[in-house]
């Protein structure tokens, strides 16, 4: 295809290099289960929210939640249409892989827009491409008026073009740029008769994660594009009026590279606070104090009662576990004889 005109700013590499060092972040502080379930939920639900407001369907995020969760009622299932189907798509790009039947092309975009407008369109409108002559349908799309017309393209051929394009490995331009002029070609040519807008950034979401630049999907794009959507479309305007998209990639790869930065930061405190943490209690403590020290962290006191009766030991075996976590420097002893009880030692300091 021909590149489209933009000049590699200072911004630019800036924000390509802000990003990968967020997501090399990400990889280098792996998560146990434990620990990434709820933050893939916290963002999955962050995004379920934001995409509701880009698309003027907005929902507070404890109803997002609950809609991640998949625990909003029956008789609410309607009225959220398009978050319950948002959420179903978010579930076929978690389970996407390079092994899916679909590759990136104008045909995986088509399978995400279905899944999207799934019940909130007639069916036969669903994944069905425009002539590039049509005015789109405006329902869950902000982008719309911003399409120009093109009544002389093939929107089949020209976007696989772009697809292609983004894959191609002998190409010199970073992946990242080619992502966001795939962005700027969905406003500018809104090749699908509905759902452009969630079609694209869901397209985006699912190319990242195929090339390496969103693992476990856990970057909420949505997001990124909803904490700057008004500059996103400013940049677009000036963009189209220079005919140089260099404005609008800089605002698209500001937005993701603040937003995988976020992610990071979270990942590596986590990584640090309570993997590294656990890896050393397990050195250094037996499974029963392990446990004491998560019950003391909930309820901020424990009994040598409590504790022999929780564990099922005698009770010397109780005051040795307590007595060794005092010395060890865990937990500190409060009060005398049958009303004595322990805390954080950490805690009691501050």
């Amino acid at each position: 295809m021909k590149t489209p005109s933009y000049n590699i700013s200072n911004l630019i590499l800036s924000y390509i290099v802000r990003y990968e060092l967020a997501i090399k972040d990400i990889v280098d502080n792996p998560l146990p289960e434990k620990y990434l379930t709820p933050l893939l939920e916290k963002y999955g639900a962050k995004d379920i929210e934001c995409m509701g407001e880009l698309v003027g369907a907005p929902v507070g995020y404890s109803k997002a939640l609950l809609i991640q969760r998949g625990q909003e009622l029956p008789s609410q299932r309607k009225a959220f249409q398009i978050h319950t189907n948002f959420r179903n798509v978010k579930e076929y790009i978690s389970s996407y892989s390079q092994y899916s039947s679909l590759k990136p092309s104008i045909d995986l975009s088509s399978h995400l827009n279905k899944l999207a407008m799934k019940g909130i369109v007639e069916d036969w409108d669903l994944a069905k491409l425009k002539t590039f002559s049509e005015k789109p349908n405006e329902i869950y799309d902000n982008w719309y008026k911003l399409r120009d017309y093109y009544p002389k393209l093939d929107p089949v051929l020209y976007f696989n073009d772009i697809f292609f394009w983004i894959k191609d490995t002998k190409d010199s331009n970073h992946k990242l740029i080619k992502m966001a002029i795939l962005m700027y070609e969905y406003i500018d040519k809104a090749p699908f008769f509905v759902g452009n807008q969630i079609t694209a950034i869901l397209t985006l979401e699912i190319l990242t994660k195929q090339f390496g630049y969103n693992p476990d999907g856990i970057i909420p794009l949505f997001k990124a594009f909803n904490d700057i959507s008004e500059d996103i479309l400013s940049a677009f305007r000036i963009s189209k009026g220079k005919r140089d998209i260099t404005t609008f990639i800089e605002a698209i790869l500001y937005t993701i590279s603040i937003t995988a930065i976020e992610v990071s930061k979270e990942f590596k405190e986590t990584h640090i606070k309570k993997v590294k943490r656990q890896g050393a209690l397990e050195i250094s403590l037996n499974p029963r104090q392990i446990q004491a020290l998560d019950y003391i962290n909930l309820n901020h006191k424990i009994t040598r009662n409590k504790y022999t009766k929780m564990m099922g030991i005698s009770f010397m075996t109780s005051y040795r576990d307590l007595q060794e976590m005092v010395a060890k420097g865990y937990l500190k002893q409060k009060g005398r004889g049958r009303a004595s009880f322990y805390v954080l030692a950490k805690k009691e300091d501050n």
